[in-house]
């Protein structure tokens, strides 16, 4: 029955070659689907016929329809989308800071350098009602410019708060989508033990890249088909069918930062310290290292200049004669007690308080304050750093550290904790003090003079206000030499006698007494006076004082002024912003490598697609010749035996 074996044969070709035309076409339809994996038919011979002594071929079958792709590319694909997506995202909130800080005309420089030349202003002309009231206006628009500025950067982390949770959304979605995916590609599985769902694999595979543009992803394949799917440094957001959705909270307790949480039957997990990757990686970072630290910064500046601009002008006189009050309204630092799920503070606990003693030593961290039930510790919010807390002698519970005084309540229990944002909100909230023109303290309180009828070449400088709130110091006095190397000082004001016999130095003797100092030095003869007297309201001694407070290197440990700081603040920022930029080229360029890889062995080439139709197009039709020589054969054979 040769013609039998021929047709079977003839068969066998014609279905499985319209297989792989159904193949073929199946790709050219597909070359343009996101996430197709070209496919390929796999041939085998059937298995021969004993003919005698030896076997006859009985035509082709298909094994399965192969899904051309590599793990391992994939995988590449998988981690650049997520490196990718994250540096992209962080160079986009960066450069926003960037521009909004460095702008050399709605930025901080331009109003600082205005403010203090209303400063000079009013040294030139202390008694100017004129430049005093445009030194309160120019006090008006700094600190509006501290608003204006921190209310911008709000605006850019209320953007990144929005995109936090729309991530956090997609982030879900796509983790049910690949469940359920999960689900259906084990029930084929389970119903077809030899193939494999192609489309299915693809639409999975699709989804987890998917899931990669937004947190970083690994995948870890079980032996029923399905994924397990870890973000971050390893928490599991998929396994099987199962999974743990992400979330949103305010658990630091500040309304204004959100933080991601893991929903767990036994409640809320913290993650945002390790979720990594993705875009969702990039906006915490973004937000931690550029946003957050940029108000930190801003509010250090509004506290220092508000600060040593108030104690400054407590040093001075104002017009009415009345010792200088506040310029700013400086806010102080804000806390809030922790609202971690499992650690709560007990509802007997008191309240921690703070205040800042040392601007010079003001940091722009955030800090947790923590009880273990005996110790009470500081730690750099983020980094868990340990800040050591200095006892302030004779006032128990309280506590220096980086320029903050902290008074620990006086009951607390085991595990309480607060947050303290030293600087966050200062330049949103710093205000102006003064109103009255008058109020401006240009007038130093006392000024020290040398005698007229003086025979040495005797000098006194550098007179300063140390105590603002001593009782006698606007009295007279009068230092007079009793020799070359000695002198008195007496209270004209009191009579008192405040000292005698004090030796003196030509170089240089400091000389100190109710509330201020001066230095008097120089070639001195016997008899010769130096006179410290009340100042008139037309000394300018503390506007000079006031004017110098823009050189002055009082932050930072004494080491950066306000210019400098703010200037470190503008490279900082531009430096990360900088940095990012380079990154997100980078990985765009490495992005596009893996992608290209990818679509080299799994995208569909048109022209050799193009190429099989018509290879598998003639085997067709060969294969069909095949069947009607089988068929004329029968025929031959009926007709012969008819």
């Amino acid at each position: 029955m040769a013609g039998a074996d021929i047709l079977g044969i003839g068969t066998s070709a014609l279905l499985s070659y319209q297989q792989a035309l159904q193949t073929t076409s199946n790709n050219i339809s597909n070359a343009n689907t996101d996430g197709y994996s070209r496919q390929r038919v796999d041939f085998s011979t059937q298995p021969g016929d004993l003919a005698g002594s030896y076997y006859l071929g009985s035509g082709v079958q298909v094994d399965g329809v192969q899904r051309i792709f590599s793990q391992f590319v994939n995988a590449q694909v998988t981690d650049a989308t997520a490196t990718n997506s994250r540096y992209q995202t962080y160079s986009q909130y960066a450069e926003q800071v960037d521009n909004l800080l460095a702008d050399q005309t709605a930025g901080l420089q331009p109003a600082l350098q205005s403010f203090f030349n209303s400063v000079q202003g009013v040294a030139n002309d202390p008694s100017s009602i004129s430049a005093r009231q445009d030194l309160i206006s120019q006090g008006n628009t700094l600190v509006g410019r501290f608003n204006t500025l921190y209310q911008q950067i709000d605006n850019i982390s209320g953007r990144l708060n929005g995109q936090i949770g729309n991530d956090v959304s997609n982030i879900n979605s796509l983790a049910s989508q690949i469940a359920k995916l999960n689900t259906q590609i084990v029930s084929a599985n389970n119903s077809n033990v030899v193939g494999q769902p192609n489309d299915l694999l693809d639409k999975r595979d699709a989804l987890v890249n998917k899931l990669a543009q937004y947190v970083s992803v690994k995948t870890v394949s079980q032996s029923d088909g399905s994924i397990n799917v870890m973000v971050g440094t390893g928490q599991a957001l998929v396994v099987g069918a199962d999974v743990t959705k992400l979330g949103t909270a305010n658990l630091s307790g500040d309304p204004n930062q959100l933080d991601l949480v893991f929903k767990t039957q036994a409640g809320d997990v913290p993650v945002s310290n390790i979720v990594t990757g993705g875009s969702l990686g990039g906006l915490l970072e973004a937000r931690d290292q550029v946003v957050v630290q940029a108000k930190n910064a801003l509010g250090r500046l509004a506290i220092g200049i508000g600060q040593e601009f108030n104690a400054q002008q407590a040093k001075g006189i104002d017009l009415t004669g009345s010792q200088g009050g506040d310029f700013f309204n400086v806010p102080m630092p804000t806390t809030v007690q922790n609202s971690y799920p499992s650690e709560n503070n007990a509802s007997s606990s008191g309240v921690a308080t703070y205040s800042i003693s040392d601007v010079g030593k003001l940091t722009t961290n955030d800090y947790r304050l923590s009880y273990d039930g005996t110790n009470w510790s500081l730690k750099v919010a983020g980094s868990g750093q340990t800040v050591t807390m200095t006892p302030v002698t004779g006032s128990p519970g309280s506590y220096t550290a980086d320029g903050l005084t902290i008074n620990v309540p006086t009951t607390a229990s085991a595990g309480d904790s607060f947050s303290i944002e030293p600087t966050r909100y200062a330049a949103r909230d710093i205000t102006m003090a003064a109103t009255d023109p008058r109020e401006i303290a240009a007038a130093a309180p006392v000024v020290g003079t040398a005698t007229q009828t003086n025979t040495g070449t005797g000098t006194i400088s550098d007179m300063q206000t140390l105590d603002p709130t001593n009782a006698n110091l606007r009295d007279q006095v009068t230092i007079t030499m009793t020799s070359a190397t000695t002198f008195d000082v007496v209270d004209n004001t009191t009579g008192a006698t405040l000292a005698t016999g004090q030796a003196f130095n030509s170089s240089g003797t400091t000389v100190s007494f109710n509330g201020w100092q001066t230095t008097i030095g120089g070639n001195a003869a016997s008899g010769d006076t130096f006179v410290i007297a009340p100042t008139g309201s037309g000394d300018n001694g503390n506007a000079l004082q006031l004017a110098a407070l823009q050189q002055k290197t009082f932050l930072q440990g004494g080491t950066a002024s306000l210019g400098d700081t703010y200037s470190q603040l503008v490279a900082d920022v531009g430096t990360k912003t900088q940095a990012a930029q380079t990154d997100a080229k980078t990985h765009q360029s490495l992005l596009n490598q893996a992608t290209s890889m990818q679509q080299s062995i799994s995208g569909v080439n048109l022209d050799e697609e193009a190429a099989n139709l018509l290879k598998y197009q003639q085997a067709y039709q060969a294969s069909a010749k095949v069947i009607s020589t089988a068929n004329s054969l029968f025929q031959t054979l009926i007709n012969a035996v008819s």
